[in-house]
């Protein structure tokens, strides 16, 4: 037998208070005397009353909502940009919706058209991918919003633009200078082009062009292995094909967790991580630093990222501003995965071994 739920009349009621006194309770707002407010205080745990988070938002002009648009949220990088994100909106008294796209454009259109219809105060699409029909209809609507990396900002629309393409140049010369010539680039496009798909691996597979075209007069030599799929399975796979095809001491994966199925394959070949290949992510995710050993890679800071969005956005609903662009900086984080490559004969000699035995 199902059990009535609590309305705020029944509150009122009980309270012995009108319904804009239990809405002023409710909202936190400073005009009813503490005797009042005790009342239906009490009176809610009573009735073990829960507002409705919608029809406060449908009464409100400014709603006390964001959404947040991302990706995946299996890859650690987006569960870790949501939760700081959501920490963020909290501090300034904000709930957080959340939505994930898996990677899709079509997606992305249905959760900017959700969030959209439960009317949020402002829009985060941080996500890789991107859709114009989705920047279309945010343009058209008069919802604050910020994207990732998608172009100039506009009227009530801010861009962040993280430096993903100076991390990857980081990256490369990291390698170069520690003396490794012969460097693999392993990505996981959604599907297998000269160009990656996605917009923000798009930043990254340009910082790697750029750093190689840089040091090519040194002798540096790079090899691009593409495999589209989930991340980590999509570096396993990359790195077999790899291992039989190609001559390197050096790997650069393109995400953390493409990097994760690096290792994975790697040890599964008997080599060594640095002693035979040096292995560099991308992210700095959590679980970058509790691999074994512990993973050079390149930080996105998302505190960083997420405090600039959640300023961005409240900042467009408070003054109805035009919408800024605010570049994040990204750096490398050098850890145990990295060294010279003079021990790393091993993943020289293993790929013709590998080639020859086909």
């Amino acid at each position: 037998m199902s059990v009535k739920r609590a309305t705020i009349r029944d509150v009122a009621r009980l309270a012995d208070v009108s319904l804009s006194t239990v809405s002023a309770v409710m909202n936190g707002k400073d005009i009813v005397s503490d005797d009042t407010k005790s009342r239906v205080l009490k009176a809610v745990s009573r009735l073990s009353y829960q507002p409705s988070l919608y029809a406060s938002n449908l009464a409100r002009h400014r709603p006390r909502v964001l959404g947040l648009i991302v990706s995946n949220l299996v890859n650690p990088f987006f569960a870790e940009t949501a939760q700081a994100f959501e920490a963020e909106g909290r501090k300034h008294g904000y709930q957080v919706a959340l939505l994930e796209t898996q990677f899709s454009p079509a997606r992305l259109r249905a959760c900017v058209r959700q969030m959209l219809g439960m009317r949020v105060a402002g829009l985060a699409v941080l996500t890789s991918e991107f859709d114009e029909e989705s920047f279309a209809l945010l343009k058209a609507s008069d919802t604050s919003s910020v994207f990732l990396d998608v172009g100039a900002a506009g009227p009530h629309m801010g861009n962040i633009h993280v430096d993903t393409k100076s991390g990857m140049f980081d990256a490369v010369n990291h390698l170069v200078e520690l003396g490794h010539s012969d460097i693999l680039f392993v990505r996981n496009s959604v599907k297998v082009e000269p160009e990656p798909s996605l917009l923000s691996h798009r930043f990254r597979n340009q910082g790697f062009t750029e750093a190689i075209r840089k040091h090519k007069s040194q002798g540096v030599k790079a090899a691009v292995v593409d495999v589209p799929g989930p991340g980590a399975l999509a570096g396993l796979k990359a790195i077999r094909k790899a291992l039989k095809t190609e001559h390197f001491t050096g790997v650069i994966a393109i995400t953390d967790m493409v990097a994760l199925g690096v290792y994975h394959g790697l040890t599964e070949a008997g080599l060594r991580i640095p002693q035979d290949v040096s292995v560099v992510g991308f992210d700095n995710t959590y679980l970058s630093e509790f691999m074994s050993p512990s993973m050079t890679t390149v930080d996105i800071p998302r505190e960083t990222l997420c405090k600039v969005a959640v300023e961005m956005l409240l900042e467009e609903v408070a003054h109805k501003r035009i919408g800024r662009e605010v570049k994040v900086a990204t750096h490398l984080v050098i850890r145990d995965s990295t060294a010279s490559p003079g021990a790393s004969r091993a993943a020289r000699k293993h790929a013709p071994a590998a080639k020859n035995a086909e």
